[in-house]
C-alpha cells in the first residue's frame, strides 16, 4: 500500500472540502497500480466524486529529475493535460512523480473530467531541493556576516578618517543587515521590495568587493571590482548584469555617489532640474530660469531656500512651464523641483537638505496618475516626512487638493482601475496653483 507521508499528501493538496479517501481491500495492495477513490458522504449518502490512479510499490531508486518534467511547473494544486500513452509520461508515473485523477460526475460513474497532478515522490523532491537551498543561503549568509564584519573593522583601521566618515552610512548599512536571520532578508526593507533573495545576496557579495577594492585603492573602475574579488576569468563581468541596480542601491546605502567613494568611469552625472531659490556654501541661485544641482554637489554641499513653499513634480514640462509664468515662483516664494522620474538617492538628499535647512511652510507633490507616478508620489512623500510634519498636499486629477497620503492612496487606487492620465492634462496656469497654495 501507498506510504502514510503519501496519504498525508494527497489529503492536504488533492482533496476538496467534505471529501475523503476510500482505500481498495488489502488484496489488491500488491498491485504496480492502484486505484484510489475519493468520496463524499454524509448521513444519507455515499458517493464516489473522483479516483485516483497513482504507481504502487516501490520506486525506482532516486535520479536526476526530467528536465522535461520540472518545465511543467507542477504545483500540488495544479492540473496538467498531457497524452497518458506517451513514453515521457509512462516514465513519470510509473517513478511516482505524477498521478492521474478523474474527476466524476453526480451519477458517481461518468466520467467528467481527467488530468494528471503532482505525484508526492516530485513533491517530496522540490520540498528536499528548497530546503537544501536554504541551509545553503543560511551558511552563505553567516559566512558573508563573518567576513564582512571583519573587513568592516580592517576599513576603519586602515583608511583615513575623512573616508571612514564618507562610508559611514554605508557602512551602518552593512552592520544593520548583518544583525538580521536569512529568513529576514527576504521582506528586509534595506533592499528593493522586487528583489530576490537571489539578486539580494549577489548585491552583499558586490558591496564586499566594493569595500574590500575601498581599502587598497581610492579611486577604481567598475571592472576592477569583480576582477579583484573573484579572482577567476570572468570575474570582472559578475556584477555586470545588475550594474545600474547595484550602483543606485549602493549610492542610497551610501548617501552620496559612488564617484565620492572612488568609483570612476562612469561617466554619468545625475542632475536634478529645478526653478526658485536655493543657496549652498559654494553657489547661490535666485528666482528666474531653470537651473540643475548634480549629485556630486549635493553631496558636497548643504542646500537651504528661503522659499516657503515646495512644488516637487514628476515631469519637466511642469517645471519649465511654471518658470517660464512671469513672476509666479518669485511672488508665490515657490521653488520647484523636478525629480524626472523615479527619485534617485540624490534627489532624496537634496529634497531633505532642503527641508532640513530651509524655511518650508508647505510641500505640494505633483505627479503622473498612472502606476508609476502613484509609486514616485510615494516615494517622494516618505522623504519628505523623514525631514518634515509641516503641510503635504497633492494634486489630484480633477485639480483638487488631497492633504492626507491615506486618503490620496484610496483616490489612486479607485482611479488607476479606470484610466491613466500625465500631469501635463491638469497643468492649469498661475490661478489654478495659487488656489493650490491657498487651498
Amino acid at each position: 500500500m501507498i506510504s502514510n507521508e503519501e496519504i498525508n499528501y494527497i489529503s492536504n493538496f488533492l482533496l476538496k472540502s467534505g471529501e475523503r479517501l476510500d482505500f481498495p481491500i488489502e488484496e489488491y495492495s500488491n498491485d504496480s497500480v492502484i486505484e484510489v477513490k475519493i468520496i463524499r458522504q454524509t448521513e444519507r449518502t455515499y458517493r464516489v466524486v473522483a479516483l485516483l490512479t497513482l504507481a504502487n510499490g516501490d520506486k525506482p531508486k532516486e535520479s536526476l529529475i526530467d528536465d522535461e518534467l520540472l518545465k511543467l511547473g507542477l504545483t500540488p494544486k495544479k492540473k496538467i493535460n498531457i497524452n497518458e500513452h506517451e513514453q515521457n509520461t509512462i516514465n513519470w508515473f510509473n517513478q511516482g512523480y505524477i498521478l492521474k485523477e478523474i474527476r466524476l460526475k453526480k451519477d458517481g460513474r461518468t466520467q467528467e473530467a481527467q488530468h494528471f497532478r503532482m505525484g508526492y515522490r516530485l513533491y517530496k523532491y522540490l520540498q528536499d531541493q528548497t530546503l537544501s537551498k536554504e541551509i545553503e543561503l543560511d551558511m552563505e549568509f553567516s559566512s558573508w556576516k563573518e567576513n564582512t564584519l571583519d573587513l568592516v573593522e580592517t576599513f576603519k583601521t586602515t583608511v583615513s578618517e575623512k573616508q571612514v566618515k564618507r562610508y559611514q552610512s554605508y557602512l551602518s548599512k552593512i552592520t544593520d543587515v548583518s544583525l538580521l536571520y536569512t529568513s529576514e532578508l527576504k521582506e528586509a526593507t534595506d533592499f528593493p521590495t522586487v528583489w530576490s533573495v537571489s539578486k539580494r545576496h549577489k548585491f552583499l557579495y558586490f558591496i564586499t568587493a566594493f569595500l574590500k577594492m575601498s581599502i587598497h585603492k581610492n579611486e577604481f573602475d567598475w571592472k576592477e571590482i569583480g576582477a579583484n574579488y573573484y579572482k577567476e576569468i570572468g570575474g570582472s563581468k559578475e556584477f555586470d548584469r545588475f550594474k545600474d541596480d547595484f550602483i543606485n542601491l549602493l549610492e542610497e546605502w551610501a548617501q552620496c555617489p559612488a564617484a565620492l567613494l572612488g568609483l570612476t568611469s562612469l561617466g554619468k552625472i545625475t542632475p536634478f532640474y529645478f526653478s526658485g531659490s536655493i543657496i549652498g556654501r559654494f553657489s547661490n541661485y535666485r528666482y528666474g530660469p531653470v537651473h540643475s544641482l548634480t549629485d556630486l554637489s549635493i553631496a558636497e554641499e548643504e542646500y537651504t531656500t528661503t522659499s516657503k513653499m515646495l512644488w516637487i513634480v514628476e515631469n519637466r514640462a511642469i517645471l519649465t512651464r511654471m518658470a517660464a509664468e512671469n513672476n509666479f515662483i518669485e511672488k508665490s516664494e515657490s521653488l520647484v523641483l523636478c525629480i524626472d522620474g523615479h527619485l534617485r538617492s540624490s534627489h532624496k538628499n537634496g529634497i531633505q537638505q532642503l527641508l532640513k535647512f530651509g524655511e518650508i511652510q508647505q510641500v505640494l507633490i505633483w505627479t503622473d496618475y498612472d502606476p508609476d507616478g502613484f509609486l514616485i508620489s510615494k516615494e517622494v512623500y516618505q522623504t519628505v516626512i523623514e525631514k518634515y510634519n509641516g503641510i503635504i498636499k497633492w494634486i489630484t486629477h480633477t485639480k483638487g487638493i488631497l492633504e492626507n497620503f491615506v486618503d490620496y492612496e484610496v483616490y489612486m487606487q479607485d482611479l488607476l482601475k479606470e484610466k491613466r492620465m500625465e500631469q501635463e492634462q491638469v497643468l492649469g496656469g498661475a490661478d489654478q496653483w495659487r488656489k493650490w497654495i491657498n487651498h
